[in-house]
């Protein structure tokens, strides 16, 4: 069953080292949706730049770091893929504000930070959606993650998911908010389990409704970490050992990224698949991030 595992304390930095992110990402429609409602976001926040979701990208954890988001829409006609396509741009919008208006020398409140963003952007959503009738109901899934330096905070709100692969233990530090991940955790599972149409009722998403309830996930980042983000494109299809068997295996994160994608596509692809893969590598000193 899906876990947060707690933050444990970071282990010491590589004298004259940092942390950077090899970064690999992939989104594509599957081979049942007839549009691709999923949207990912790879920001260097340092360089102030998109990354590409095209070959491995590398980034450096310093100040402020990088944010990473997977978004998997819903909603009839156009809706989901509006509200996905909001979502980032609007989330993203409202982070670098308020990077910017942060108070230098005084230490940021990065779950804080990230979760108000993410209440802002639904505020954002849901205020189109109520006032255009061909979007109402619109709404989207978000798994974000700011890391920087050896720490990461995980926004959550539907069932997107974040992973965490290290020293060879694979972990889901998200929880599903889905009606059947409730029932469980209550012990009201039906003997005869959910129908499909239940089993994958999300209990809240971006957009959706008025208020909105961000679960933060606290993490701190290790050399060696293979950190993996995803639709249930990807972890509706794929069993989690077959994924974690991709992310131990060789190839950079981009490679890893198209591979997840093609074993998702394998098992019917039914839905729109999006994936971020990210090592967590020491940077020697004076080395800048770059493409790879």
């Amino acid at each position: 069953m899906p876990h947060s595992p707690q933050a444990k304390p970071s282990s010491a930095p590589i004298a004259g080292t940092g942390l950077e992110l090899r970064i690999g990402a992939q989104t594509e429609i599957g081979r049942v949706r007839d549009l691709n409602e999923d949207r990912v976001l790879v920001f260097d926040l340092k360089r102030h730049r998109e990354l590409s979701a095209v070959g491995t990208e590398t980034a450096s954890l310093q100040p402020p770091g990088v944010l990473l988001v997977v978004a998997d829409g819903m909603g009839g006609m156009s809706g989901g893929e509006t509200a996905a396509q909001m979502c980032v741009e609007n989330l993203l919008a409202n982070f670098l504000q308020k990077l910017d208006f942060h108070p230098g020398g005084e230490p940021l409140d990065c779950g804080t930070t990230l979760s108000d963003a993410v209440r802002e952007t639904n505020d954002l959503i849901y205020s189109r959606a109520s006032a255009e009738v061909r979007l109402r109901g619109m709404g989207t899934t978000l798994t974000a993650a700011y890391l920087e330096e050896e720490r990461m905070s995980i926004a959550q709100v539907g069932d997107s998911r974040a992973y965490r692969l290290r020293e060879g233990e694979f972990v889901q530090l998200t929880r599903d908010q889905t009606l059947l991940v409730s029932l469980a955790e209550q012990g009201k599972l039906p003997p005869g389990g959910l129908g499909k149409s239940w089993k994958n009722m999300l209990l809240q998403a971006v957009g959706a409704q008025a208020n909105l309830q961000v679960a933060m996930t606290e993490s701190d980042l290790r050399d060696g970490d293979c950190l993996l983000l995803c639709s249930d494109g990807l972890h509706g299809s794929v069993e989690t050992e077959e994924i974690a068997e991709v992310l131990r295996g060789a190839g950079n994160p981009s490679e890893k990224a198209r591979a997840l994608t093609v074993r998702a596509n394998e098992s019917g692809g039914p839905d729109n698949i999006s994936v971020i893969v990210c090592e967590v590598v020491a940077r020697p000193a004076g080395m800048h991030g770059e493409r790879r």
